[in-house]
């Protein structure tokens, strides 16, 4: 009598559900990548602003105080234009191995756009997040990048809820504290101003 029909049918579903797992596995993988990806700055692999606001939602959800530090390099446009823009890239690039270096396990780093770049740290102080600003901004300094050579960043800091409740109104203090940081000679952290907005009606 030939091979057991039934068993012969049995193997051959068990074949195609393992296909099928395997077919399963590797979707869930490709998505992963797919979501990792978009969430990501393709030049420096820190977070983009799609992620940056995910962080930020989370934080938020969570109630947990954190420090924003804004950052972005000094005369920027200049390396552009005199070094060309992949000098340019490859800056940007440094000083986000930089910001690794000189951050936390848990600060989660971000290139907000261009040369701009921020950190979010989570249960930070206002003391704390000046002392990993100070040193990112020492580290960078010290640096010399290509044929650029000496390259300074301008940082500014805030701190949710202390300087404002709302926290995109945290995020404006925080930029415009590193704004005056450039107003008054580049190369410096600045701390953000008392918020004197009126309070939000929700």
């Amino acid at each position: 009598m030939p091979g057991d029909p039934f068993g012969i049918a049995y193997q051959a579903l068990e074949q195609r559900l393992n296909a099928s797992r395997d077919e399963i596995n590797q979707l869930q993988e490709n998505l992963a990548v797919v979501r990792a990806e978009s969430l990501t700055d393709p030049l420096t692999g820190l977070l983009n602003r799609r992620g940056m606001d995910l962080a930020l939602e989370q934080l938020r959800i969570q109630g947990r105080p954190f420090a924003v530090i804004a950052l972005d390099i000094d005369h920027f446009k200049h390396i552009n234009d005199s070094f060309g823009h992949d000098v340019g890239d490859q800056v940007i690039r440094r000083v986000a191995a930089i910001m690794n270096a000189c951050s936390r396990g848990a600060d989660i780093l971000c290139r907000s756009g261009g040369e701009e770049f921020l950190m979010l740290l989570p249960d930070a102080s206002e003391a704390a997040a000046s002392g990993v600003a100070e040193r990112l901004r020492q580290c960078v300094g010290q640096e010399s990048m290509l044929e650029v050579g000496a390259v300074t960043i301008s940082l500014g800091i805030a701190v949710w809820p202390v300087h404002a409740e709302n926290v995109e109104r945290v995020l404006k203090l925080a930029d415009a504290a590193l704004y005056r940081a450039k107003r008054e000679g580049r190369n410096q952290t600045q701390l953000a101003e008392p918020d004197h907005s009126p309070p939000r009606q929700d």
